[in-house]
């Protein structure tokens, strides 16, 4: 029986799932990329329990060393990390959302109870959540892998699928289109057959378009850009009713940041340059008229020395400058990456800092959202946010292929301040957050599968944030998993 408790941040009376699942243990051959053919039999239903707030477990009474946080970093790209020991957390903040379908509980004037072995409980349903505006991001791998991380997908009850298009993997030589290419044509027709809606991350691009080989950048010329994605929807073509296969490109992915922008200046100015040949390409390329264009997720990041990264809440303020509300632009929504850090998605910057990763708000996912809301309200645009990344990274559960823990991403500490449970609980209250704010469109959750047992090995930042474990684990399923698996949806 594994126990969920609330995130700190969510209230006084805080939620806790009692998973009764099964070991739903890998079966089959591994594929290619190394992920287990998982079983698709649907466990049995999760029962849900409410835990109040004073019912801390004893294993947390123990201070966590308090450490300095540093300035803040690079927003995860496609981030992931460990959970190791969890920390003492600090006291609730109260999100106040702009919503009426959610009201926050006052704190009690009285002080808690002393944590207890015990707890009373009593049933608490699960909110019901749009499955429309819910997806997650898979890692293909071979077509065996593929059809077992659909089926997965399908059991989790969301809508939209993301995949990442490396144009780098893609056209390797300018006008040759490697077997990648083709193979990533089949995945999108048939996650479209299975009712998925796609999304398409277009990044990256090869070394002969380029003017350095340093890490990832863009195109010397953005028409190289517009020549491959008009190659693509050529090749990925329309169904019966002339639309695309695809419901949704995004344009690059965090160019805010040197490693995926090296090359060329770091600055919003330089993007639309980008996104302008993008967008036209799309548009007039075939099924083009029915696709939702979005600009790049940024990387949350408080550093802006215009060399490692530019803050990205003036990034986004240069997009504007140079034509992002231009209303040309149809059918247009803004991309975003609210990471957390280790910070519930209630929480709020900056009442509680000093315990690490919490004194900037760029650190905080709710911060985050309403930040980019009131820089486009300054600038008078009114679309939605499309939320194309976000996550909570714990490497609790994943093994070594002896048997032991795997120990977590260096570099990253804030991946061991929180476990499987917390994870857990994190994604499904963004989920609902989001699912509140009426300027937040579909939001897509990093990541299903980046979790391979090579990966896992490496310390592969990308793994902790992955909802399965990875394949030398006894049950592959994650609580994430199980939780969304079993919440209601419509």
């Amino acid at each position: 029986m594994l126990l969920i408790k609330r995130g700190w941040a969510l209230s006084p009376l805080l939620l806790v799932f009692v998973l009764l699942l099964s070991a739903c243990g890998a079966s089959g051959s591994e594929s290619e990329t190394g992920t287990s053919a998982i079983s698709t039999d649907v466990p049995p239903p999760l029962q849900v329990v409410a835990y109040d707030a004073a019912d801390q477990r004893a294993d947390q009474d123990e201070e966590r060393a308090r450490q300095v946080s540093p300035t803040p970093g690079f927003g995860p790209i496609i981030t992931a990390g460990p959970a190791t020991p969890t920390p003492d957390v600090p006291p609730a903040t109260e999100a106040v959302l702009p919503t009426s379908t959610w009201t926050p509980v006052p704190p009690s004037p009285q002080p808690p109870a002393a944590p207890t072995n015990t707890p009373s409980i009593s049933p608490t349903p699960l909110p019901t959540y749009r499955a429309d505006m819910m997806g997650i991001q898979i890692d293909p791998g071979s077509q065996e892998g593929y059809d077992i991380m659909l089926s997965l997908a399908e059991r989790l009850g969301v809508e939209w699928i993301k995949l990442q298009f490396r144009w780098d993997q893609m056209e390797p030589q300018q006008g040759v289109f490697s077997p990648t290419f083709y193979s990533y044509r089949l995945f999108v027709q048939q996650a479209h057959q299975k009712g998925f809606k796609v999304i398409a991350s277009v990044a990256k691009a090869p070394a002969w378009a380029r003017n350095s080989a340093d890490e990832d950048g863009p195109p010397r010329d953005p028409q190289l850009l517009a020549n491959f994605l008009t190659a693509l929807l050529s090749e990925v073509r329309v169904d019966l009713y002339g639309n695309s296969y695809f419901s949704a490109i995004e344009v690059w992915n965090e160019p805010n940041l040197r490693r995926e922008w090296n090359g060329a200046p770091i600055n919003g100015g330089e993007y639309m340059r980008l996104f302008d040949a993008a967008y036209n390409a799309i548009r007039n390329g075939e099924g083009g008229h029915s696709i939702v264009i979005i600009t790049a997720g940024l990387a949350p990041t408080g550093i802006n020395d215009g060399v490692q990264a530019v803050d990205d809440r003036v990034y986004l303020q240069q997009m504007y400058d140079a034509g992002l509300n231009n209303p040309a632009y149809q059918n247009v929504v803004l991309g975003a990456h609210p990471y957390g850090a280790w910070n519930p998605p209630d929480a709020r910057c900056c009442l509680n800092s000093g315990q690490g990763f919490d004194d900037n708000r760029t650190w905080f996912f709710l911060d985050n959202l309403e930040d980019y809301h009131a820089i486009m309200q300054q600038n008078g645009d009114s679309r939605l946010i499309w939320v194309t990344e976000f996550g909570w990274g714990t490497y609790e559960g994943f093994v070594l292929p002896g048997g032991d823990p795997a120990p977590p991403p260096p570099g990253v500490p804030y991946f061991a301040y929180i476990d499987e449970t917390q994870q857990a609980n994190y994604i499904m209250r963004a989920f609902e957050i989001g699912q509140n704010l009426p300027y937040v469109g579909p939001m897509i959750l990093w990541n299903l599968n980046f979790s391979n047992t090579d990966y896992v090995v490496q310390m592969d930042e990308r793994s902790a944030y992955a909802i399965l474990r990875n394949d030398q684990a006894t049950d592959p399923l994650r609580p994430a998993f199980q939780l969304l698996e079993a919440a209601p949806k419509q």
